[in-house]
């Protein structure tokens, strides 16, 4: 069998990488051959004819693209793990709403399936005509080993993320620091690319990002933070850091919001905070309830091993692909 990939991005994007890059050795070890097209282009109809099956990785083509991919893909497939219909960071014109929506329910309604990360996404997508089936996020077993134990005399409260997100965790300052006051054996670890804009008086370890560390950042935490914009766009993330943090076997203390709550269905690892107060208080229980805190990351370990490592959702993509 033969597949062709036109990406969202490239090998370096979190969704690409996530959703088909971290598979094609899988592929490749049941026969199956996988081409990643370059991102953003449209290969000649002759070319795309050629494949078994063509997946599109959540690009919005136009309405005229869509029905070129429908008229010679014999299986077309479209993947998408975010509610890109909704703004995100700037408001969208009534064009790029119109626009988008048209070329959204083109896209899923050409589809032979249409794979989703969530069942926030699921429902959105059914309602414009949608075969849509829910394949969740996931991790490689090979980067995210069973944690080792990590008795540490500190209790160590760490957020993982991008540049562009943090300025969700410099809002929490204010009671990361009440919090560090008040449980002198707690500290507060940050792994990214670039420093938080935290104020002088507000201690933290910084871990520099740097490609393939995430495991080993993030296994030296006890708690994982995981603050969220409260907006429309988020609730359908179904936030990558937060498996993260279930493989790492640590608890969760997150925004509330339909991917996350999820993934704590599953789980039971996740603590949810919406005002300063709420923070607080789920910090200062994972911090001083040490059985609490280790039982909760004993379940979040078990639920990524159940259902968000590639090994155990593999299979289903597998099925998706071949029709079955």
């Amino acid at each position: 069998m033969k597949l062709l990939v036109l990406p969202f991005g490239d090998a370096a994007c979190a969704s690409t990488h996530y959703r088909v890059i971290q598979y094609m050795e899988m592929l490749k070890a049941d026969g199956i051959e996988c081409d990643v097209a370059a991102h953003g282009t449209m290969p000649a109809p002759a070319v795309i004819a050629g494949y078994d099956a063509v997946l599109v990785q959540k690009k919005l083509f136009s309405t005229r693209q869509v029905r070129t991919l429908r008229a010679h893909a014999k299986r077309l497939l479209f993947d998408i793990d975010d509610a890109t219909w909704h703004p995100h960071g700037r408001k969208h014109s009534w064009w790029t709403r119109w626009r988008t929506n048209r070329r959204l329910q083109s896209i899923v309604r050409a589809a032979d399936v249409s794979l989703v990360a969530n069942h926030y996404i699921a429902h959105h997508l059914s309602a414009l005509g949608a075969n849509a089936q829910v394949l969740p996020m996931a991790l490689k077993p090979e980067d995210w080993p069973p944690p080792v134990p990590n008795p540490a005399s500190r209790i160590r409260i760490g957020w993982s993320g991008a540049p562009v997100n943090l300025r969700y965790l410099e809002i929490l300052e204010p009671v990361l620091e009440q919090i560090m006051s008040e449980h002198p054996a707690a500290e507060l670890a940050v792994f990214c690319g670039k420093q938080p804009n935290f104020s002088a008086t507000t201690p933290y370890i910084y871990l520099p990002w740097r490609q393939g560390g995430e495991s080993a950042a993030v296994e030296t935490f006890h708690i994982g933070l995981l603050p969220l914009p409260v907006d429309s766009f988020s609730q359908g993330k179904s936030p990558i850091k937060a498996l993260q943090y279930m493989a790492a076997g640590i608890p969760t203390v997150a925004t509330p919001q339909a991917g996350s709550f999820e993934l704590n269905r599953e789980s039971g690892a996740i603590a949810f905070a919406k005002s300063p107060a709420e923070w607080h208080a789920c910090l200062k229980s994972l911090i001083t309830e040490t059985q609490k805190r280790e039982a909760m990351g004993l379940r979040a370990r078990a639920a990524y091993e159940a259902h968000y490592s590639t090994t155990s959702t593999y299979p289903l993509w597998k099925s998706f692909l071949m029709g079955v």
